[in-house]
């Protein structure tokens, strides 16, 4: 456990360091904590009776030096950090052993208990004498270089500073002089009686006999203490890890050196200021051994007002009362109030950026853009009117249309840009959305319900505020003087990569495939939890109002052959959209799978081609006479898991044909095939999946048996699917 499990954190922190040992939060963090750990994990340790305890927070103080180690970030501490992780995965593995192998003769690991057992057991007590030593890094052991090459390169702190390398090795002292301390607390409890209660009666039966135990067997002690023993012929041979050391260093700092760093270890190192701070390290440890009483008195107390443990829980209480404080905001099923606290907190965010931006001496680049060509200023007239109109619209229904109006618009300003690609999708978006909308109406009052005073300040003051924040983003987004280089490498070397002329589409299946799988997930997720929050819903029948009478109806006064007729004639209401769909609706199949096919080298693609199919789909149902499904119920789940299965498989079948995140290419009766297509068709299938999902869900008609009567609801017409007519009129 103490030579491999703990030292999974080592590892990690070795395995970021050449990201960040060169960062100051990165080496002040890991050097105040490190080492802040190293003195009070010892000070843990040493008020510890049971030897497996003491060795724990010993292992913890240790771990302590090796981070601080780390955080210096030179290559010569990550070196001495690497090989203190050798010693220590040796002597404590042994110590913890032997430990083990005490506790098995003499049946007790607490010192109180222990009496003086190395006449007894000669072997293991040596053996732990040598274990201990290497820990207290006592000359001549691997401890001993290990933790003196840790105070060497800990003159390298903060690029040298005095103050820092002052406060660092003054720390790293009284830490090994506690380390010293709790070493020879092992020895002296685990075999010498040092801290024999005699207060305990002999009679006590936690008491142990010396006189009744024996040596262990020779299998039992051997193996926990060769690792003990191994650190002094290591020590004596240290320059054995100069090469693997260096190489060590090199990675965790990353980056490479000309000439390539070289570790050089060895046991002396002549007069300096590391061996003299050793040999005081030394001399207050035996000093304060022989005072060891003073020390535990000293100790005997808790040494802090509180605990890890309650540390945690009051951290975990402060942040569920905080995050019940940040959610009550929004703790509503009101949409608007969902959507106000995003937008405000992304305004009030940017709005603060910005400020620091330009406090900080940032401009926005003088290449903005200009309106010069008609089109530009057409399209900003039509989004300026929609807009002013939708703000003041108080019907669902005109707030529907004026927001398609925006979104053609834009439409056509993307085309006017020269993207077919990005346009084509935005065009059957809208189209799409619109229909939708539509559906959805259908189960909403007529009206917006009308705000109060104070709800329509704050929207327009949340609306003036996201407003300048659009404005100054689109300023600083289309003002730079140049295009991305990520962007311009794509466009370069896309088409020679990839072997597709289509850019656009090469990056949503090649480049950036796994991100565009996490997106059909999203739509596939988005489709069953449509078919579980609205098969769920029971809609009231208040809300369904019966036909009126056709005399009622405008205009029916002056002919009987009025638009109210028609409307109420589902038959001859929809001829004419029966009539296209039967020439159209197969067009539109066709289209799809042309740009599905061709979505590579030319614009379409997957996500496309499935919006041309759902467009389809979508203009069958337009023709229909009477509410009902485009499909199965089980055939949009079907697409969806389908299209999600098939676009991971052609992942998982690259990884197989060691092409992981690469697309495998073929040529089929001289056609270049490429496997970004299937994952293509997976995509077409999800997006078909969700579309049909929310068609049926949405669009079908609900029979009466489904419906539950309001309170003020009317007579429920009789069982049946609703007409066109009954909807207009609703």
């Amino acid at each position: 456990h103490a030579a491999a499990v703990v030292k999974a954190g080592i590892f990690l922190l070795m395995r970021f360091s050449p990201a960040f040992h060169d960062v100051p939060v990165w080496n002040a963090l890991l050097v105040s904590v490190g080492m802040g750990t190293a003195v009070m994990a010892a000070l843990f340790a040493l008020q510890k009776t049971d030897l497996k305890q003491l060795m724990a927070y010993s292992t913890v103080s240790q771990l302590g030096w090796i981070i601080a180690a780390i955080g210096v970030g030179t290559r010569e501490a990550l070196a001495a950090a690497a090989l203190h992780t050798v010693a220590h995965a040796l002597f404590k593995s042994g110590l913890f052993m032997l430990v083990g192998v005490v506790d098995h003769e003499a049946g007790s690991r607490d010192i109180r208990d222990l009496g003086p057992l190395w006449r007894r057991m000669p072997w293991a007590f040596g053996a732990t004498v040598l274990g201990a030593a290497a820990m207290a890094a006592v000359p001549p052991t691997l401890g001993f270089v290990s933790k003196e090459s840790m105070l060497i390169a800990f003159g390298g702190v903060a690029g040298g500073n005095t103050v820092a390398v002052t406060a660092l090795l003054t720390a790293a002292v009284v830490g090994a002089v506690l380390t010293f301390l709790y070493s020879a607390r092992i020895v002296l409890g685990g075999f010498l009686g040092a801290y024999r209660d005699p207060a305990r009666p002999a009679a006590d039966p936690d008491r142990v006999d010396a006189s009744n135990v024996h040596e262990a067997p020779v299998r039992l002690w051997l193996p926990a203490a060769l690792p003990a023993v191994i650190g002094l012929p290591l020590a004596l041979a240290v320059w054995v890890f100069d090469v693997p050391m260096s190489a060590v260093a090199g990675a965790a700092a990353g980056g490479t050196d000309d000439p390539p760093y070289e570790a050089h270890f060895v046991l002396w190192h002549g007069f300096t200021l590391e061996l003299g701070l050793t040999a005081l390290i030394l001399a207050l440890g035996c000093l304060l051994v022989w005072r060891r009483g003073a020390i535990d008195r000293a100790l005997d107390r808790e040494l802090l007002p509180f605990t890890g443990a309650s540390v945690l829980e009051s951290l975990t209480s402060a942040v569920t009362s905080a995050g019940r404080a940040l959610v009550r905001p929004t703790a509503s099923d009101s949409p608007a109030r969902h959507a106000g606290a995003l937008i405000a907190t992304v305004s009030v965010y940017a709005l603060g950026v910005g400020g620091w931006a330009l406090a900080t001496g940032a401009t926005i680049p003088p290449r903005v853009g200009s309106l010069d060509r008609t089109i530009d200023l057409l399209v900003l007239a039509v989004v300026v009117v929609a807009v002013g109109g939708l703000c003041a619209a108080r019907s669902r229904l005109a707030a529907v249309v004026l927001l398609s109006a925006v979104g053609i618009a834009v439409t056509i300003q993307i085309f006017g840009l020269g993207a077919p690609d990005v346009g084509l999708t935005q065009l059957l978006v809208e189209a799409l959305t619109i229909i939708v909308l539509m559906l959805v109406l259908r189960r909403l009052p007529r009206d917006f319900i009308a705000p109060s005073r104070g709800r329509r300040t704050a929207a327009m003051v949340l609306a003036v505020l996201s407003g300048v924040v659009a404005t100054v983003a689109a300023l600083v987004f289309t003002g730079r003087r140049e295009r991305s280089p990520i962007g311009m490498y794509l466009l370069e070397n896309g088409p020679e990569i990839t072997g597709g002329g289509n850019v656009v589409n090469t990056i949503l299946v090649e480049f950036r495939a796994l991100d565009t799988f996490g997106e059909v997930a999203v739509l596939g997720v988005a489709g069953i939890a449509i078919l579980g929050v609205l098969g769920s819903v029971r809609a009231t029948a208040g809300a369904i109002q019966p036909p009126p009478d056709r005399d009622s109806l405008p205009g029916s006064e002056q002919s009987t052959g009025s638009a109210a007729e028609a409307i109420e004639d589902a038959a001859r209401n929809t001829a004419p959209l029966r009539l296209l769909a039967r020439g159209v609706a197969p067009v539109l199949a066709v289209v799809s799978v042309l740009l599905l096919w061709r979505g590579h080298n030319d614009p379409g693609g997957g996500f496309i081609a499935a919006l041309v199919a759902s467009c389809a789909f979508a203009l069958i149902y337009l023709a229909r006479e009477s509410d009902s499904p485009v499909s199965r119920p089980s055939t949009p789940v079907a697409l969806i898991g389908g299209g999600l299965l098939v676009a991971g498989l052609t992942g998982v079948g690259g990884y197989a044909l060691g092409q992981f995140l690469e697309p495998a290419h073929w040529y089929l009766a001289g056609q270049h095939v490429t496997s970004a297509l299937i994952f293509d068709l997976g995509v077409f299938a999800g997006v078909l999946g969700l579309v049909m999902t929310a068609f049926n869900t949405l669009g079908a008609g609900r029979s009466p048996a489904e419906v539950v009567p309001g309170p003020d609801a009317p007579a429920v017409p009789r069982r049946g699917t609703r007409t066109r007519s009954e909807e207009a009129a609703t």
